[in-house]
């Protein structure tokens, strides 16, 4: 009666998650249970895994599954389940299919058997694309695989494989990466493949697709959206500057830094406090950093919780506890910490510079905040030996 009266609960979950099309109907079943569905059913597994304290995973919860579009493409071709990666079966399913990244999406056949892959945040429309492409017998690990073996080194094709094989066989991309930037050709950059092939693979002005991006960007508008285009001339100059920041050249790096500190964009702003930042505690100028972070948490920073906690544990990292840092490493990480209570970063981050500051009893209230958010065993036993450290303190 009770294995009726489960199965008829479940039938209800079902029936209620897929007429109402709100969100992806992700189904509270066992691996096993899931294939024999599919089975059933003729459907792949569609398998989101994820971590409790991946950030870019809880951004497609509120962002990207909730949206009906989704839904009704997801809920109407896959079987859905998503699986914790440090928990019960995700721990197993994690290591057999090499998750490395989070989050991940598998899309699985009944007899376990990987058919497609892809991972990390994207919008609605990529999602609503990956999916489409798992369906497409063309587009499979094995078929990918077998064309390539027979050939195929079409630019779009060695696309699609480097996409499928980037989080999941890195040397095997790698070697996708050399073919493609060094045999794109010439005329076709300036195409949206060539667009694709760019946003890609291009990292900065040192590299074949970085410079011609970079001294062609205007020509992409066609291809791509402004804020596309923006996106990624931002991580090519982050890139070029972390690089100066590297080689110590301080005139240079100031003056690639204006992209950002003179730019109308807040983002951009912000991204320029970030890197100014680590330059000065990378050259142990400790008093510039200080007063730039100051003048950042009373303004441009003031409400980023996110990058308020970032500054606070890169402060206490690169300072290797250095004590004139500490000051203002707690200043930060309490106000993250005061605007998103429910952070597990937030908390434990306080909790540990409260360690580093003697804060007991502050420390701990963070630290037991932490432990509630971390709902992990992997996170939980990091928390528990900060807590054994903030009780060890007089």
């Amino acid at each position: 009666m009770r294995k009726i009266f489960s199965i008829l609960l479940l039938t209800i979950f079902i029936g209620n998650k897929i007429q109402a099309q709100s969100e992806i109907a992700f189904l509270p079943l066992s691996f096993q249970e899931l294939k024999d569905k599919a089975a059933k059913e003729n459907k792949l597994i569609f398998i989101d895994c994820y971590t409790s304290w991946c950030a870019p995973c809880k951004w497609m919860d509120k962002n990207v599954f909730n949206v009906p579009e989704v839904a009704n493409y997801y809920n109407s071709t896959f079987i859905n389940a998503h699986f914790d990666m440090e928990k019960g079966e995700g721990v197993m399913l994690r290591k057999e299919y090499e998750v490395q990244s989070f989050p991940t999406y598998l899309f699985i056949d009944h007899n376990g058997k990987l058919i497609y892959r892809s991972n990390s945040k994207m919008p609605v429309a990529e999602f609503l694309s990956v999916g489409k492409k798992a369906t497409d017998p063309a587009q499979s690990l094995s078929a990918l695989k077998e064309a390539y073996n027979k050939g195929n080194r079409d630019m779009k094709f060695l696309l699609d494989y480097y996409d499928l094989m980037e989080h999941s066989d890195r040397t095997f991309a790698a070697k996708l990466n050399r073919e493609i930037m060094e045999g794109f050709p010439a005329d076709k950059l300036n195409t949206s493949l060539g667009w694709r092939a760019i946003n890609t693979l291009g990292h900065s002005k040192e590299d074949r697709f970085g410079a011609y991006f970079m001294s062609h960007q205007d020509e992409f508008n066609a291809f791509a959206s402004q804020g596309a285009i923006d996106s990624l001339s931002d991580r090519m100059v982050s890139y070029e500057l972390y690089g100066l920041m590297r080689n110590g050249n301080e005139q240079s790096f100031r003056e690639k830094l204006r992209y950002f500190k003179d730019s109308k964009m807040a983002f951009r702003q912000k991204q320029g406090v970030m890197l100014e930042a680590d330059f000065y505690l990378q050259n142990k100028r400790y008093d510039d950093y200080m007063k730039l972070v100051e003048k950042a948490y009373k303004g441009i920073l003031k409400d980023d919780a996110e990058r308020l906690s970032f500054l606070a544990r890169r402060a206490n990292m690169r300072g290797m506890g250095d004590d004139a840092l500490l000051p203002i490493a707690y200043k930060l990480a309490k106000k993250a910490a005061r605007l998103e209570p429910g952070e597990y970063s937030t908390q434990s981050t306080l909790a540990q510079i409260c360690l580093e500051t003697g804060r007991k009893k502050e420390g701990l209230v963070a630290a037991n905040k932490a432990m509630n958010l971390a709902g992990t065993t992997k996170i939980e036993g990091i928390v528990q030996k900060l807590i054994d450290r903030l009780n060890a303190l007089p």
